[in-house]
């Protein structure tokens, strides 16, 4: 009689492939933990640099985030990260479109080129994008340039005149400046309110004045250091002079003393004096002995119209270089662009 013990082994002589599939499933089992096991940290590693890309979108960015798709090629979120760079090669490229920004592209253009991290993501697709926008920014700029020979000739207008007209920097100021010159409104600001003051047009350039986020700074385009008081923006009262602070009648006192007629009699009393009404201070001054300047009114700085004049020049000749040259860089890109 056979025993069980015997009997099983006696099947698996006869049944080994049983055995066989057990043991390939242990494996793939083991070696798609190792796989899990390699995976996770690559993955998330890739996803904290997706996360600081978005976050930063950016040439260096960019950079960033294809070498480390390179550094993870197991990571389970690769292609959205791949994905991700491409968008943010499509973002760049759309927001310097409309402030004309062509240094940006020039270097988006320069990275698809030379930096090997880039490489990948040199396609026909984002080389069209590319191109589109070059053609947008580049007409664009044709058109700022058409307005801004317009302010370049009303700019030679008041430098060349020996006396600007109120009309030519009322037409100055007011010029809009278009979206890839604007930050050269600050210049357009200071040079308008100089040209202002020079002329001696207080409605004008008080009219500019009240636009300025920072007057002070248009100001300072038009003033020097109040001879008058040494810069100090006061004087000595003249009121209280012998003793700086207290009212000249009471000398300080508060009181003072009347005389009156007293059954033919004269007695002196005192009552408050009139002048100060009792406080003892010099009513001109308050008591501090000083009062503002009256040339610069207390500020320490005076108007002057030569220095405005220099600045009025100084801004007009800015601007006028700077038009000349985005015209400049306007036509190497036209060149540039043509096939």
């Amino acid at each position: 009689m056979n025993r069980p013990g015997n009997q099983k082994q006696q099947e698996e002589k006869k049944n080994p492939a049983g055995k066989i599939v057990a043991v390939v499933i242990v494996l793939v089992v083991i070696a798609a933990a190792v796989m899990i096991g390699i995976r996770i940290p690559d993955t998330m590693e890739l996803e904290r640099q997706m996360d600081a890309a978005a976050l930063a979108i950016s040439n260096d960015g960019v950079t960033a985030l294809a070498g480390a798709i390179e550094q993870h090629p197991r990571a389970a979120n690769r292609a959205g990260a791949v994905l991700l760079v491409n968008e943010m090669i499509g973002v760049m490229v759309s927001e310097a479109v409309p402030k004309t920004d062509f240094r940006t592209l020039e270097s988006i253009e320069k990275e698809l080129n030379e930096n090997t991290a880039w490489k990948p993501y040199a396609s026909e697709a984002n080389r069209k994008i590319l191109a589109d926008a070059w053609n947008e920014v580049i007409r664009r700029m044709q058109e700022e340039h058409d307005k801004l020979v317009d302010l370049k000739a009303v700019a030679l207008r008041i430098q060349n005149a020996p006396v600007p007209r109120i009309a030519d920097i009322a037409e100055f100021y007011d010029f809009k400046l278009p979206a890839g010159f604007a930050a050269a409104r600050p210049v357009q600001m200071a040079t308008a309110f100089a040209a202002a003051v020079a002329i001696k047009n207080q409605e004008l350039a008080a009219s500019i004045l009240g636009d300025a986020s920072d007057p002070e700074a248009l100001r300072a385009g038009t003033e020097e250091p109040c001879r008058e008081c040494d810069s100090k923006g006061s004087v000595p009262c003249r009121s209280c002079t012998a003793n700086p602070g207290k009212c000249p009648t009471c000398k300080g006192t508060g009181v003072m003393k009347v005389s009156r007629l007293v059954d033919n009699q004269v007695q002196a009393t005192e009552q408050p004096c009139t002048r100060c009404k009792g406080t003892g201070e010099c009513v001109v001054c308050k008591g501090t002995g000083k009062r503002d300047c009256f040339y610069c009114k207390g500020t320490a700085r005076r108007t002057n119209t030569d220095i405005a004049a220099m600045t009025m020049k100084k801004g007009l000749k800015n601007l006028i270089d700077q038009i000349d040259a985005q015209a400049g860089e306007l036509e190497r890109l036209k060149s540039k662009a043509t096939p």
